[in-house]
């Protein structure tokens, strides 16, 4: 069993962004690209913005499985089409702070997303208290400035930088890219302290685990991140 160091910090205005995206969809590497920017951007800048690449199955069908894809990430993308009202679901997709969602390569109103979300306080202050390694998993405990009121505590592990070739379907023969691909995820109920275990990729990949708070309308209303290795 290993210890990582302890964590303890807050940031007023972070941002989530989820991105809804499929190796199999020829519209999806334009997003991907447009998170990758934007991470690097937020980074460069000392912002606290926090991308999830949410790998959907819905288009495994076509000819080329997407080796990241889950149907919990699909059942995800659903959930929010039935709290936004929205009739289909449809790649690539990007929500911002659970609350604005749009066509995920469109980078004018990916900006003005994250801009309005960057100026908007959040709920819920979060603390990492301390990460423990057994095997395969991580053990985060982490903490809330104040008591929830039926709120769910996410907490996601992402590979920060993942290639693969595809030799199927409408991206064969492309080489592609993504930032910060969810790899495993966990939901449960909030509480004000906590403990959660959360599976690590195989292969010693460079992963950040990734835990932020979302209300009853699936608006995000707290976040933090940590880079495990």
């Amino acid at each position: 069993m290993a210890f990582v160091p302890l964590l303890s910090f807050s940031q007023n205005n972070p941002v989530v962004i989820e991105l809804f995206t499929s190796q199999g969809c020829s519209s999806c590497p334009a997003a991907d690209k447009n998170l990758a920017e934007i991470i690097a951007s937020a980074e460069a800048n000392g912002q606290p913005v926090y991308g999830l690449s949410f790998h959907v199955d819905y288009w495994n069908y076509i000819g080329w499985k997407d080796p990241y894809s889950k149907s919990e990430y699909t059942a995800r993308q659903r959930r929010y089409a039935q709290v936004m009202n929205s009739e289909s679901v449809y790649t690539p997709q990007m929500v911002v702070n659970g609350e604005a969602e749009f066509v995920g390569s469109d980078k004018k109103t990916s900006g003005q997303a994250v801009a309005r979300a960057l100026a908007k306080k959040m709920t819920y202050q979060i603390s990492l208290n301390n990460l423990e390694r057994v095997g395969e998993k991580i053990s985060v405990s982490y903490s809330l400035s104040k008591n929830p009121e039926g709120e769910t505590v996410n907490v996601a592990m992402v590979e920060r930088a993942i290639a693969n070739e595809v030799t199927r379907g409408e991206n064969a023969g492309r080489k592609l890219t993504h930032k910060n691909v969810v790899r495993s995820f966990v939901s449960v109920a909030a509480q004000q302290k906590g403990t959660i275990t959360i599976d690590l990729p195989k292969g010693g990949t460079p992963c950040s685990i990734i835990v932020f708070v979302q209300n009853q309308e699936w608006h995000i209303t707290g976040v933090i991140g940590k880079n495990i290795n």
